[in-house]
C-alpha cells in the first residue's frame, strides 16, 4: 500500500533523508527532522540551484552549467518511495522531485527526465519494465575483503554477515533480491533485484546503493561501486535489464521470432546500437568508466548485440528460451552502464534510444555469436560494429551531437549534465592514476 501522508507522519524516525542524485551521480540527502516533517510534505525542502552544477571531485559550481549561487528549487519528497532504513535505526528516506517555486518540474531534474521518457513510452502503449544488476566491491581497512574467484566459496564466507542482513534489508524496503554471488574481482560481490516499472526501478537502484553502503559501514567495511576501483582487478557493471510490456503481455517475446525475439524487441535493440556512442556519456560517464570499458572484460565496448553474449554491447537473455519459461522473462540488457550513472538519467536515455528505434523500425542485423575482440578490424567494419568511445570527452562529444538524446533530455538538462562531466574530465587529465582510482573508490 502507498504511504500517505498520515501514515508517514505516525511512524516513529527523528529523521527522514529527503534524497536527489545529481547529474555527477552522486545521491545527496538533506535529513529533516520529526516536528518538520509535516511541512518537507507539503511544500518541500529549499536547495540552491547550484547543487545540479558540482562535480564528484568538489563541491564548486561548474560555471559553463549554466547553473549558480542564485536561485532555489524545491525537493519534494515522492511518499510512495518512503522506507525505513534498518541500518540507520530512527531514520528513514524518500526520494524526490525538483520542482519550481510555482510548483513545476524543473528543467534540470533527472528523475523528471525519467518521468517524461516513461511517459512517451506510454504514448505508444508500452509499459516500461527494468531493473539494474549491481556489482560492487567490499573493502576491510582499506584492502579489498577477499581474494576470491567467482563464486568462490570463501568469498562467500568472508561476506557471510552483510550478505545476510543487506538481503533481510533489501527484503525490508521491498526490492526484492533475487540472487546473490562473489564476483571475479578481489571482494567483488553482485546481487540482483526483481524489476519495476520505469520510474520505481531508477528509485530502486538509488535505495539498493544506500542499503548496501549503510549495512557495509555497520560490518566495518566499505561498499564500493566505482566502475574500476581496483587497479587489476574486474570491473564493476551496473546492467541495466530492460522490457516493453503491452495490455499484460511481453512486446519483446515472440515465440515464432529469431531467438524468441518480436519485431519490436530488434527495433529496439537498434535504437540502442544506433545511439550507444551518445547513451555513454549518461550510462558510463565517470572518467573511471573507461578504466572498466575494455574489449576482454565483459563490459561492451563495441555496439553490438547477441545472444547471452556477454562482451556484446546489448545482452539478449536467453531465460525465456528454457523449457516452459514462456516469454515473460524476455529482456536485454544493456552492458555498457555502471553505477557512477545517475539511473535516472541512463535508464531515461536507454528507453529514449529504445523508442527511436521502434519509431523508425530500425533492424539490428545479425546477432553476434562471437565476442567482437576477437574479430579482425575488417570483420567488424564489414559487420558494421564499431568501437564504442574510449574517454569520456569522446562519449560527451558523441552526445551533444545526438539530436534523439539531446531532444530528450531538453537544452538545460543536457547543458548542466555535459558541463559536470566534462570538468570532471578537465581536472582528471591533470591527475596521476592513483589519485583517480583513489578519488573515484569511494565517491560511487
Amino acid at each position: 500500500m502507498t504511504p500517505d501522508t498520515e501514515s508517514i507522519l505516525q511512524q516513529d524516525a527523528q529523521l527522514t533523508r529527503i534524497l536527489w542524485t545529481d547529474n555527477a551521480g552522486l545521491t545527496r540527502a538533506k535529513a529533516v527532522t520529526r516536528p518538520s516533517l509535516p511541512g518537507a510534505l507539503l511544500r518541500g525542502v529549499g536547495m540552491s540551484m547550484g547543487q545540479q552544477a558540482l562535480p564528484m571531485m568538489v563541491d564548486s559550481v561548474v560555471p559553463e552549467s549554466g547553473l549558480s549561487a542564485a536561485g532555489e528549487v524545491r525537493l519534494v519528497p515522492d511518499m510512495s518511495s518512503y522506507v525505513a532504513l534498518p541500518y540507520a535505526p530512527g531514520s528513514a528516506a524518500m526520494i524526490s522531485d525538483m520542482r519550481t517555486l510555482d510548483g513545476q518540474p524543473w528543467a534540470h531534474c533527472p528523475r523528471d527526465f525519467l518521468r517524461r521518457q516513461v511517459a512517451a513510452a506510454a504514448q505508444l502503449g508500452f509499459t516500461v519494465m527494468a531493473s539494474f544488476e549491481n556489482e560492487f566491491y567490499l573493502f576491510k581497512d582499506g584492502e579489498p575483503l577477499d581474494s576470491s574467484p567467482y563464486g568462490g566459496l570463501d568469498g562467500f564466507s568472508l561476506s557471510h554477515a552483510f550478505a545476510l542482513e543487506v538481503l533481510a534489508v533489501l527484503d525490508a524496503q521491498h526490492l526484492t533480491p533475487e540472487m546473490y554471488y562473489p564476483e571475479s574481482g578481489p571482494g567483488q560481490q553482485e546481487i540482483s533485484i526483481v524489476a519495476a516499472e520505469g520510474l520505481a526501478a531508477a528509485d530502486r537502484q538509488v535505495l539498493f546503493k544506500m542499503a548496501v553502503t549503510g549495512v557495509a559501514r555497520r560490518h566495518g567495511l566499505r561498499a564500493s561501486f566505482a566502475a574500476k576501483p581496483v587497479k587489476d582487478g574486474a570491473g564493476s557493471g551496473c546492467h541495466i535489464h530492460l522490457s516493453l510490456w503491452r495490455k499484460g503481455e511481453n512486446a519483446f517475446y515472440d515465440p515464432q521470432g529469431e531467438l524468441g525475439l518480436s519485431i519490436t524487441a530488434r527495433q529496439a535493440i537498434a535504437g540502442v546500437l544506433a545511439h550507444l556512442p551518445g547513451l555513454c556519456a549518461l550510462s558510463v560517464p565517470s572518467v573511471n568508466s573507461y578504466r572498466r570499458l575494455l574489449p576482454g572484460w565483459w563490459a561492451g565496448g563495441y555496439a553490438c548485440w547477441g545472444l547471452d553474449n556477454r562482451e556484446a554491447s546489448v545482452r539478449v537473455a536467453s531465460g525465456h528460451l528454457l523449457d516452459g519459461a514462456g516469454g515473460n522473462s524476455t529482456n536485454f540488457e544493456l552492458k555498457t552502464c555502471d553505477a557512477s550513472a545517475n539511473p535516472y538519467l541512463a535508464l531515461g536515455g536507454l528507453i529514449a534510444c529504445v523508442l527511436d528505434g521502434i519509431e523508425r523500425e530500425l533492424d539490428p542485423g545479425a546477432p553476434l555469436d562471437v565476442p567482437p575482440g576477437s574479430l579482425t578490424d575488417a570483420e567488424r567494419t564489414e559487420l558494421g560494429i564499431q568501437r564504442l568511445p574510449e574517454t569520456l570527452p569522446e562519449a560527451l562529444a558523441a552526445l551533444e551531437t545526438d539530436q534523439v538524446l539531446q531532444a530528450a533530455l531538453g537544452l538545460d538538462l543536457a547543458r548542466s549534465f555535459t558541463a559536470v562531466r566534462r570538468a570532471e574530465a578537465t581536472y582528471f587529465a591533470a591527475q596521476d592514476e592513483e589519485t583517480e582510482l583513489n578519488m573515484h573508490r569511494f565517491a560511487y
